[in-house]
This record gives structure tokens, sequence and C-alpha cells, in this order.
């Protein structure tokens, strides 16, 4: 029905429709760490998953999170591409292939990143998109170094593995 890879600029497209229409219809800026909080609400009682600005266990965050996994499912059924494994690609070349190993790398990336999210005021999605539409510029600073980061150890990881940079 698709191609495999779809256009880089859809994804942006659809980012951006997504993110007013977040903002016009639900009156919430496009996060996905706060969908995960709106998420967690629904199953702890903790005080800081249910703090108003978080949207409550049935908001426009909640139903968010689920579309995101929901529309990367579609996608991938879409485009002929679903194919569920445990492979991970260039991630076994550097951890190999023991489940063990993968998901400790992965309960500690997920660690790292829910940290991350907590210090930064927001993840990736949340400064990049909603942040630097506002013009926030603590969104733009953190926006700068994500990316940096991003290049950084993809060229890391390219020397790694095949011993040569990009």
């Amino acid at each position: 029905m698709f191609e495999s890879f779809w256009p880089f600029y859809t994804g942006g497209v659809a980012i951006a429709a997504v993110a007013l229409l977040m903002l016009v219809v639900g009156g919430d800026y496009l996060a996905i760490t706060r969908g995960y909080v709106s998420l967690c609400s629904i199953i702890t009682k903790k005080s800081y998953f249910h703090r108003p600005e978080m949207g409550g266990p049935l908001g426009t965050r909640t139903f968010f999170t689920i579309g995101v996994v929901a529309g990367g499912f579609a996608a991938a059924i879409a485009s002929g591409g679903f194919k569920p494994s445990f492979d991970l690609g260039i991630f076994e070349e550097i951890w190999g292939t023991s489940i063990y190993i993968k998901a400790t790398v992965l309960l500690i990336g997920g660690f790292c990143w829910g940290y991350g999210s907590r210090m930064a005021r927001g993840c990736t999605s949340g400064n990049s998109i909603s942040g630097m539409a506002r013009g926030s510029w603590a969104s733009i600073a953190a926006t700068v170094c994500f990316m940096i980061g991003g290049v950084t150890v993809v060229h890391i990881l390219e020397y790694l593995v095949r011993g040569k940079l990009l």
C-alpha cells in the first residue's frame, strides 16, 4: 500500500498538524513525556502523576500517547514492514544477541531518558517541537544539545561498529 520508508517531509507535516490540532482542539502542547505520566496515573496513586498540569489519566496526552504506539503499528502494517522480532540491527552488533544484555541496556537507556527528560523539563518532542514553536530559549538550548549529542553518538557508534567515521 505504501513505500517501505515514507518521505521525511511527510513526518514533519504530520507532526506539525498533530501539534496544531492538540493545541487548537485540546488546549495542550505536544509532549510525549507527559503522556507517559498520564498513562502512569491510571495505575498509580502517587501524587506526582496526578498533578493538574499532567492532564489526568484520561486527558488528551493519554490518548495521544496511545495513538503514537497505534500509529506506529498502523504505519508498519500499511507499508508491509510489520515483522515483529527481537532483532535490533546495529544495537546487536554492539551489545550482542543476549536478551538479558539487551534488556539491561534498554532499561538503563530508558532510565537515562526519563531522568534527562525531568532535568530538561521535557523530552525531545516537548522541547524541540512545542518549546521551540513557543520561542522558549531553554527549549532552543535543549534542542541544540539533543542534536549535538545525537550526531556525536552516531559518529562514535559508526566508528566503533564499522571502523570508520561518517
